[in-house]
């Protein structure tokens, strides 16, 4: 009798494994686009890697956002329309340039607030527990 197997717990304890190995890929994909979000070895707007990490053009800006050359100019340019301060002096500054600037503001603000909340708090010390 000791030989029979109960087939019934090997496939629920199979679909549980399962489901936590979907559930912490699912959880590395979060962690992962919200680090490489956040990478400040990166414009924090087009992506690309800045080379000159520590000179002064790519410190951190408004925001706290690093930015890479054409990117700082094009964002302190959106700044300063936004503001009134200026107006466009380029054809392509127009309102839909202005809603993207806007649009990528209020992401980077909800990538931020999400970054904070207990939830992504709580995901993150999951993810840095051993599994069993």
């Amino acid at each position: 009798m000791k030989k029979i197997i109960n087939l019934e717990e090997r496939i629920e304890n199979r679909k549980q494994r399962e489901k936590l190995e979907r559930y912490r890929g699912k959880a590395e994909t979060v962690q992962k686009i919200l680090q490489c979000s956040s990478c400040n070895l990166k414009c924090a707007m087009c992506g690309v890697q800045i080379e000159d990490f520590h000179s002064g053009c790519c410190a951190a800006g408004p925001q706290g956002l690093r930015f890479c050359e054409c990117c700082r100019e094009e964002f302190e340019e959106f700044l300063a329309v936004k503001n009134g301060r200026k107006t466009p002096d380029l054809f392509w500054h127009n309102n839909e340039w202005k809603e993207m600037w806007s649009a990528w503001l209020d992401y980077r603000k909800a990538l931020t607030a999400f970054l904070r909340s207990a939830e992504f708090k709580l995901l993150m010390e999951e993810l840095n527990e051993k599994p069993e």
